[in-house]
This record gives structure tokens, sequence and C-alpha cells, in this order.
């Protein structure tokens, strides 16, 4: 009897190691990738509640460059400053000390008229 209870403390005792050790293992990798998803996760979750974006997360909405934003923007402020009116609905965006904000909602209105009108974006102007 004594023998079958010391093997059991035995066995118990090397199946523990055994889940520490390879815990121990196993962890630091889980737990950076684990920060970074939920890094990740909590940039879209923000992205997705918040009813303005900065260039960076409104050219990620729009699966465009930083500059493919800007360029826009520019042109579209061009193309009012030479014909003196814009038809169609301008890039949603206001400054605040030099820094870019776009209001989200708008954002989808200016796309659905952008994409009805069939809106081009060369040399630095709009063709409709």
């Amino acid at each position: 009897m004594k023998a079958t209870h010391l093997t059991s403390i035995i066995c118990s005792l090397i199946i523990g190691a055994s889940l520490i050790t390879g815990c121990l293992i196993i962890t630091p990798k889980d737990v950076t990738e684990t920060k970074q998803e939920l890094n990740i996760a909590e940039g879209q979750v923000n992205l997705i509640n918040s009813p303005l974006l900065n260039i960076k997360q409104a050219a990620e909405y729009l699966n465009l460059t930083e500059e493919q934003v800007t360029y826009i923007i520019q042109s579209e402020q061009s193309t009012l400053t030479k014909m003196g009116s814009f038809s169609g609905e301008m890039f949603p965006y206001f400054k605040i000390n030099h820094q870019i904000f776009i209001s989200k909602t708008d954002l989808t209105n200016w796309i659905k008229d952008a994409t009805t009108q069939r809106r081009e974006y060369t040399q630095g102007l709009v063709v409709h």
C-alpha cells in the first residue's frame, strides 16, 4: 500500500511539474500576442464608436492611404477655389490647430455622392 501511495505522489508531482513548465514555456508568447490582439481590437472599437476620425482612421476606414485622403481634400479645395463652386458633397472635414478631423456619418454620405458622380481626382482637381 505504501508503494502505491508513494507512486501516486511521485506521478502527481511529475504531472504538476510538467504542467507548470509547459505553461511557463507557452505563456510569454501568448501574453504578447494577446496584448497585441487587444490593442488592435481596442483600436477597432474606438473606430467603430467614435463619430470623428483622424486622417489615419479615415484612411483605414476608406481602405486608402493617408496621402490619398489628403490628396482628395486638397483636390476638392483646389476645384472650389478655381471654379468658385463645387457640385456635390465635399469631403467632410474640419481642422483644429492644423489637425484634421472627419465626420464619420458625413463620410458615408460623401462616399455615396462621390461614387454616384463617378468623381475622378486628377492633377490636383476633381473631374466629374
